[in-house]
This record gives C-alpha cells, sequence and structure tokens, in this order.
C-alpha cells in the first residue's frame, strides 16, 4: 500500500485484477495495520473464553441421548444444565451424532409377515403383465383434517448411524372421509363420504353410485380388477356380494379371490403416494372451511399427470419385491 500511496488507489488495482473477489478499503487498511504491528498479515490468536466442554459433561450428555433418543436439543441442554448451543456442539462435535427423521408405519404383527409375502408372490406377476397392469384399480379412503397434520419434520432420533427408527400411528376420528381409486393411468376420485364414518351402507352406495358408473365410462366392467383392504367397512356381507357379482374373481381383499394382507398400507399406491402427496400440498397455507379443504384436493388430483401415475405404479412392483426380500417385514430403509 506505500507503493501506490493510498488504500483507495490499491483498491483500485486490485479491482482490476481479480474484479468482485478484490477486498474492499477496510479491509486493506486493517490488513496493513495488522502487517505494521506484527510483521504479519495473518489474523492473531483471539484469546476469548475458555471452553465449557469436560469430559464429564460430555459423558452426561451421552448418558441422557442413551436414556431418551427422541429427546430435543432444547431438552438435552434443560437436563444438562448446559446451554442449548453447548448441547448442539457436544452432540454434533464429541459424539457424532446426526438428527434422523422418524417415519410413520403401520404395527405389523408376527402373524402378518407370511400373509405379506404370499400376497405378493401372487401380485407381482399380475402388476408385471401388461394386459392386466391397466385394470388393476387399487382404492382407499384417508381423513382429512381441517387443522392440517403432524409436524413430522419437528422429529428427529440422535445416533451416530441411522436407526430407521419408526413410529407407528393410529387412526383418529374423521373430519373428511375421501376415497380414490388409482390404476397405471387413472384416477377415480375423490369421492367424498356425507357421514362422518365410513360404514358398509355408505360404502356399498358409493361403489354403486360413483365407482361402477366411472368403470363404465372407461370400458373396463368385464376387465377391471378391484383391490381394497380389510376394512370393516370393506368386509360387509353386503359388499362382499356386491363385489362377488361386479367383479367375480376380479377382486382383491378380505374375503376375495386374493387375499389383501392385513396392515399392509405400504403396498398401496395410494397410502404411499396419494395421501401424503395431497396433505403435502393441501396443507401449504391454513383452510379456512371444510369447503375450501375440497376445493383443494380436487385441484391437487386434477394436477397428477399419467407419467406420475405409471412411475408411481412401477413403484408397487418395487415394494412387494423389497416386502419378500425381508420376509413381509418393515421395508422402507431399504427404499
Amino acid at each position: 500500500m506505500a507503493k501506490f500511496e493510498s488504500p483507495t488507489i490499491v483498491e483500485r488495482k486490485l479491482k482490476a485484477e481479480f474484479g468482485n473477489n478484490a477486498p474492499k478499503k477496510d479491509c486493506i487498511i486493517a490488513t496493513f495495520q495488522r502487517f505494521c504491528d506484527t510483521g504479519s498479515v495473518e489474523d492473531q490468536k483471539r484469546s476469548g473464553r475458555p471452553s465449557t466442554v469436560t469430559e464429564e459433561k460430555v459423558e452426561e450428555v451421552r448418558e441422557a441421548i442413551d436414556d431418551q433418543p427422541l429427546s430435543s436439543v432444547r431438552a438435552i441442554a434443560t437436563d444438562c444444565s448446559i446451554s442449548k448451543t453447548t448441547a448442539h456442539r457436544i452432540m454434533t462435535e464429541y459424539l457424532l451424532l446426526k438428527p434422523y427423521k422418524a417415519q410413520f408405519v403401520q404395527q405389523l404383527f408376527e402373524e402378518d409377515l407370511q400373509d405379506r409375502v404370499e400376497m405378493c408372490k401372487i401380485l407381482i406377476p399380475m402388476l408385471q403383465d401388461n394386459a392386466i397392469q391397466e385394470n388393476i384399480f387399487f382404492s382407499d379412503e384417508a381423513v382429512f383434517y381441517l387443522n392440517g397434520l403432524v409436524n413430522k419434520h419437528n422429529i428427529r432420533y440422535w445416533s451416530e448411524r441411522n436407526p430407521n427408527v419408526t413410529i407407528e400411528t393410529v387412526m383418529k376420528s374423521p373430519k373428511i372421509n375421501v376415497w380414490c381409486a388409482m390404476s397405471k393411468y387413472r384416477l377415480i376420485g375423490p369421492f367424498y363420504f356425507e357421514e362422518d364414518t365410513v360404514y358398509g351402507k355408505n360404502y356399498l352406495s358409493m361403489l354403486q353410485d360413483f365407482f361402477l358408473p366411472e368403470i363404465r365410462k372407461l370400458h373396463k366392467v368385464r376387465s377391471a380388477i378391484f383391490q381394497q383392504d380389510g376394512a370393516p367397512a370393506h368386509f360387509s356381507a353386503d359388499v362382499r356380494h356386491y363385489l362377488n357379482k361386479q367383479f367375480p374373481d376380479r377382486w382383491i381383499g378380505r374375503g376375495g379371490s386374493i387375499r389383501w394382507a392385513p396392515r399392509s398400507p405400504d403396498l398401496t399406491p395410494l397410502d404411499f403416494y396419494l395421501w401424503g402427496h395431497l396433505k403435502n400440498n393441501v396443507y401449504k397455507s391454513p383452510i379456512n372451511d371444510l369447503d375450501e379443504l375440497k376445493t383443494r384436493i380436487d385441484n391437487e388430483i386434477k394436477s397428477i399427470s399419467k407419467t406420475t401415475l405409471s412411475n408411481v405404479f412401477s413403484n408397487i412392483i418395487k415394494r412387494m419385491e423389497l416386502c419378500i426380500s425381508v420376509d413381509g417385514d418393515h421395508f422402507e430403509h431399504l427404499l
């Protein structure tokens, strides 16, 4: 800088050579002064406060996480009488822990596992057959609440490795019951049940007055294969009698020619794709009333392309193959 007599001239020279990456005048002055004082342009070591992290405190944090791995950083800080910043530093820098999101899955019982494997072995060849796959309609209903969803983004499991932690969920009383059916290229629905609860009578009416007319429009009455899970409403005698009449040997479910394994929402495209996709988009902003909620659901369903449906359908086979590979157990950690 002495050579060029002023920091302004130095700034201009550096800018001409390095463009916008050149240091500003204040930085040039500070660097020059530091060189004059110390003989070096390196930053001086700051004294700062000594670290409050001790081996005992690290071990205390480790024990707290071992006892409650789902605890938040704030809770760990409170339990160990340290600041939130120190707790986070110990967890990430000293214990090398990472926060992993929890997955919500359906509880499985021992007797379910073989049922899931056997069902997948039957359905995979059907889903691989081009003549059959576009005629299979998976169906389901879901509950949409006016006030949205549980914020899963706030749930973390602290661990050195991904523990693939899962949380089993329990169905709650409905606000709006929405039904849809999905094939490889088409979405039928949504259908909104007027009542708060889906039971045999109103479910049968939906099949008669809504689903079958839609199938007729597609000219698939004689070729459609209908899937439903084993919910009580689906298993009523009247519903099974109707399905046997309209889809003889062509419906999948509890009591059908192909039995649907209990507690297997992870194998249906509505559960592993559609409902989550809709809720993520529908609840992006507050909803004023149920009519607005229905409008948002309608619009989101209309926006789903045939390409997306085809890609989702291909994923069913992958999921069923993974289900077989783990002997019917949860496989989400393999996706």
